[in-house]
């Protein structure tokens, strides 16, 4: 359960109510039996909804106490007997749905701290909230119903979209952004690329004199970097999310529905096209392209392009099943040398 020191819980709500929010249906004879709470399976008690979709807890699902469960199809056989059921065709999806109608996300009370400093040509939005000592510099534009945390820093002309959030410490610079973007804790947006050109005595700089461009519906984690462009901008398209501590490099294009995991980093002037998966720790060398659809696992180092759809892995990353051949034999050859001294 969540605590109510941190969380505010919007609730109670009918099955009946959860069920249509979260497209399932219930299995059950009391569609209007009232739910006031979401928990894990082995802590959930009355009146309380969970999830089940991994058969690893099959047994904490069948000895659970809570009152409803959104479970698969397979999994409605398996019910303990008492509990009733939001069966859907995703039901990680449909709880995530009902855990954010109990939880949404924290909106503004219209309120600008009094520590603020706001430059006078800056344009405000209603019901703006912003918070102590954060600074919005001149000619910056804030849509409507925003949240700018504490201590953040707006630069100079940035444009930042209706319904935005901008949590502690972040700095914005040389950025276009759209609307429902969450930028998290120390997250730092239009700093300089890595641009240079090197020289024996003393490398020379090259201005970094694009901007970052956001797309709508856009999450960028804590303490995640992304430079502006040397020229041309640094794009992130629509629906993108990116995880905490990852490095963005100048030029970066990416698409819509781009899925990125911590740690990752991806070189400068390199196109991540729509709807790619990068996991944990993935490297990105400049230049090349993922096409769209592809999938790289956690710890690969990408150095050439990806065709569009593929599952790579790996240093060098290659193709999945390449990968996994060449991990056989390696262990054959290994096994094979030891069992002839």
């Amino acid at each position: 359960m969540a605590d109510k020191r941190f969380f505010q819980n919007k609730g109670p709500y009918t099955l009946k109510h959860l069920a249509e929010i979260s497209d399932a249906r219930i299995e059950g004879p009391d569609p209007e039996l009232v739910i006031s709470d979401v928990g894990a399976l082995d802590s959930a008690g009355a009146d309380m909804v969970s999830f089940f979709s991994n058969p690893k807890y099959l047994d904490a699902f069948k000895n659970s106490k809570a009152s409803a469960c959104v479970v698969p199809e397979s999994a409605v056989k398996h019910a303990p007997e008492g509990m009733t059921l939001l069966v859907s065709k995703d039901s990680y999806k449909s709880f995530a749905k009902i855990s954010g109608h109990f939880y949404p996300p924290e909106e503004g009370d219209g309120s600008i701290h009094s520590s603020a400093i706001i430059d006078e040509t800056a344009i405000l939005g209603k019901n703006l909230t912003i918070g102590a000592g954060a600074v919005v510099e001149a000619g910056a534009k804030i849509g409507d119903n925003t949240i700018i945390g504490p201590q953040c820093f707006v630069g100079k002309n940035v444009i930042i979209g209706e319904g935005c959030r901008l949590s502690v410490q972040v700095s914005v610079r040389y950025c276009h952004m759209g609307d429902n973007v969450t930028l998290y804790a120390g997250s730092r947006i239009g700093e300089d690329g890595f641009g240079f050109a090197p020289d024996p005595v003393k490398h020379v700089k090259i201005p970094q004199l694009g901007r970052v461009i956001i797309g709508s519906n856009v999450e960028i984690g804590a303490n995640t970097c992304v430079d502006r462009g040397a020229g041309p901008d640094t794009i992130i398209g629509d629906n993108c999310w990116i995880d905490n501590l990852i490095q963005i490099g100048h030029n970066v294009k990416m698409g819509t529905g781009v899925i990125i995991a911590a740690q990752t980093g991806i070189s400068g002037s390199s196109t991540v096209e729509d709807y790619v998966l990068l996991g944990g720790q993935v490297g990105v060398t400049g230049h090349l392209t993922i096409g769209s659809g592809a999938q790289v696992s956690a710890m690969s180092g990408v150095i050439s392009d990806i065709p569009k759809g593929q599952v790579y892995a790996g240093f060098p990353a290659r193709p999945i099943k390449e990968f996994f051949r060449s991990v056989a034999t390696l262990r054959k050859l290994m096994k094979n040398r030891g069992s002839s001294k």
